[in-house]
């Protein structure tokens, strides 16, 4: 499972993937990790996480369009969406700093839309990547300016590999 997940200012993809009786996971955004955990829930909304050797109890408090975690006195504000979505919470996911546009899986850079320098609107087209025989246009965080483009048209990306910044 891929998720797109903004957690207080900052925004991550996070990739879950069941593994007998762990998870693992792979974080990438303005932070990376990757690893494996048990994850149980012990009593509604309130879960236990084996992280190597690390324990956590974390606890949510659930409004409409975020969660709140709580892990010991340490409070975290998320926001979960697709991350084929370019909205998450009902606005754009930030719209401060350079925004990375990252791969969501293996594939080919079939198109690129914008150029170094071109202005764009939050929600334009700026890529289109073929993955698994389709073609996804990938579209822009936030409005703002192409700063760097990191792929040409042909070239063959990892997922989680950054292809543009919008600054």
């Amino acid at each position: 499972m891929k998720l797109r997940v903004q957690v207080n200012d900052s925004e991550y993809f996070l990739d879950l993937q069941k593994n007998g009786r762990g998870t693992a996971y792979v974080v990438s955004g303005a932070e990376s990790a990757r690893g494996s955990a048990s994850v149980e829930q012990v009593m509604p909304d309130v879960y236990s996480i084996l992280d190597r050797d690390h324990s956590y109890v974390a606890r949510l408090v659930r409004a409409k369009n975020s969660v709140e975690v709580w892990v010991g006195r340490q409070r975290f504000s998320l926001a979960v969406a697709d991350p084929r979505d370019r909205l998450c919470n009902g606005k754009a996911v930030s719209a401060h700093g350079p925004q990375e546009i990252r791969a969501l899986m293996p594939g080919k850079v079939v198109k690129l839309l914008v150029g170094v320098g071109d202005e764009v609107s939050a929600g334009d087209g700026v890529i289109i990547v073929e993955a698994m025989k389709m073609q996804n246009e990938m579209k822009a965080p936030k409005a703002g300016r192409i700063a760097r483009v990191h792929v040409a048209e042909g070239n063959t990306v990892a997922a989680g590999e950054a292809l543009l910044v919008v600054e």
